[in-house]
């Protein structure tokens, strides 16, 4: 990974930058700013984004991203953008029309800028516009659900002989096994209630690492990439199906040529809605404890 310097020409020593390193590998130095250990730098930016006079270097990045912050009246006001986050709905109902590739372009840009823990930037993005190739990907998915379905009704079956009372995790399974087995009946009938026919598919995934922070940081790209999306005039909806069952068989992940060991934490379903809802979404109340 390249590293961070400071253009001393530019530099006019007023220390700002040393406050702002996440690492503090920066200090003042016989008249200078310099970097301590290049090697610990996490090209956030903080610094380049803090100095007046544009003086940290990122060779990684693209010196023209790095423009002014939009003044006051550029950032959305509280009430208008949290009812632009309840306005925001799963859809499912999708016109066969489909999305420009400038649109999809615009939408993996807003997932690049979203955070990642210690900025490791490493999610990487499928799209999927192919008819056969949704097709192909929702119907081995179904038939996965479904062989999951019957693995549930058979333990459920063998439960009962034994016991004669479903524990609680076969009964949240009964309710996710009727659902499976009626994905495939529709299916076969010519209707998709897993895709719902929607004319694009983005796919997440990335190399573990270990931690947790690879499926937060999936949820947060993907979150500004829907959003994105509805300032684009179109819909989204999550498929958590698909996750599972990509997990569960490998073609999935050959099909939609992503490495093997990588994990893929979230997908949607992308496309212009066909339907149009007229009222903003209504939730439980928060349950907050405030200490």
């Amino acid at each position: 990974m390249s590293s961070i310097t400071i253009d001393r020409d530019r530099c006019n020593l007023c220390g700002i930058c040393i406050d702002a390193c996440v690492r503090r590998i920066l200090k003042e130095e016989n008249e200078a700013i310099v970097v301590t250990d290049p090697t610990q730098c996490l090209l956030c930016g903080h610094c380049k984004a803090v100095c007046p006079v544009d003086a940290p270097q990122l060779e990684a990045y693209r010196n023209s991203e790095f423009i002014e912050v939009p003044s006051g009246e550029d950032i959305p006001d509280p009430d208008k953008l949290l009812a632009f986050f309840r306005s925001r709905r799963s859809i499912r109902r999708y016109r066969a029309q489909p999305v420009e590739r400038e649109k999809i372009e615009m939408i993996i840009e807003a997932a690049r800028f979203a955070p990642t823990g210690g900025n490791r930037q490493h999610i990487e993005h499928v799209v999927v516009q192919s008819k056969d190739k949704l097709i192909e990907i929702r119907d081995i998915a179904i038939d996965v659900l479904a062989d999951q379905a019957e693995r549930i009704f058979r333990a459920i079956e063998k439960n009962r002989a034994q016991e004669g009372m479903l524990p609680e995790s076969l009964q949240m399974a009964l309710l996710y096994m009727e659902s499976w087995r009626q994905l495939a009946r529709l299916r076969n009938e010519g209707t998709d209630w897993l895709f719902y026919d929607a004319p694009a598919l983005i796919v997440s995934h990335m190399l573990p690492l270990g931690n947790t922070s690879e499926v937060v940081d999936a949820g947060l790209s993907s979150m500004q990439m829907v959003l994105m999306a509805e300032t684009l005039g179109l819909g989204t909806c999550f498929c958590g199906l698909l996750i599972f069952a990509a997990e569960t068989e490998p073609r999935i992940k050959e099909i939609l040529q992503i490495p093997r060991e990588h994990i893929a934490p979230v997908s949607f379903l992308l496309g212009y809605p066909d339907i149009k809802y007229l009222r903003l979404v209504s939730r439980r109340r928060a349950r907050v404890q405030w200490l």
